[in-house]
């Protein structure tokens, strides 16, 4: 029987990222959580408090604004997915491996969020009427209506890895550009080397990697919104 040790060096270095970025969230939640309770709430944020208090004041604005009065109990989650999938996207900034950038990964964040709409779904309809919503409008819909489901998780995963894969296949061109560049003497080379790729890593991993986060997490709450009935 396979070591622990023996495990892990055989998990891909996405994965690795994964398990690391993992466990940093449980440390910084349980370490943010204990600083919130001896926090003087009269005072005002300062610093990187108030980024984690607009971070959390921007998810439930989101949830509050699609999800009426069931928001508390998904808002929770939405921000567990936007800062998982945040650093997922950053993490190539400090030298991991992107889980973003594996269709593996993103297809089970897909799967995720895909279980919390079909199980807002059971909830707020009922099982009975769960299941009757596959024969709407007609029981000739049942095909199409249970292939939108299923499409739903790979679609979710497949747009996220899409768009950040294309980031970093657009940064490995500029970079081997760059080294042609240099190569061939051209003395602008070392300069450009030095101002535009960071340019392009603020674009493509900070800029659209944000995007990504935004675009995911109120994709999944506009889905878990249309399977709950209309507040009156």
């Amino acid at each position: 029987m396979r070591s622990i040790s023996e495990i892990i060096a055989n998990l891909s270095p996405n994965i690795k990222a994964s398990i690391i970025i993992i466990v940093f969230l449980i440390i910084f939640s349980i370490i943010v959580g204990i600083i919130a309770k001896h926090k003087d709430p009269t005072k005002p944020p300062k610093g990187f408090w108030l980024l984690i208090e607009w971070m959390v004041d921007w998810i439930n604005g989101m949830c509050k604004e699609n999800l009426g009065k069931d928001w508390k109990r998904y808002a929770p989650m939405m921000l567990t997915l936007a800062m998982f999938i945040l650093l997922a996207n950053f993490s190539g900034l400090i030298g991991l491996s992107n889980p973003t950038a594996n269709a593996t990964i993103t297809i089970a964040l897909g799967f995720i969020s895909a279980f919390m709409i079909q199980s807002a779904a059971i909830r707020t309809n009922g099982l009975k009427n769960y299941i009757k919503s596959y024969f709407s409008p007609s029981p000739v819909m049942f095909p199409i209506n249970l292939v939108s489901e299923i499409v739903t998780p790979f679609s979710l995963g497949m747009r996220l890895f899409g768009n950040i894969l294309s980031g970093g296949v657009i940064l490995s061109l500029i970079y081997n550009a760059l080294a042609i560049i240099r190569i061939a003497g051209v003395p602008i080379g070392t300069i450009l080397s030095v101002f535009v790729a960071p340019v392009f890593h603020a674009i493509f991993d900070i800029f659209l990697g944000a995007i990504q986060v935004y675009v995911f997490v109120l994709l999944t709450i506009i889905f878990i919104s249309g399977k709950m009935p209309e507040e009156e």
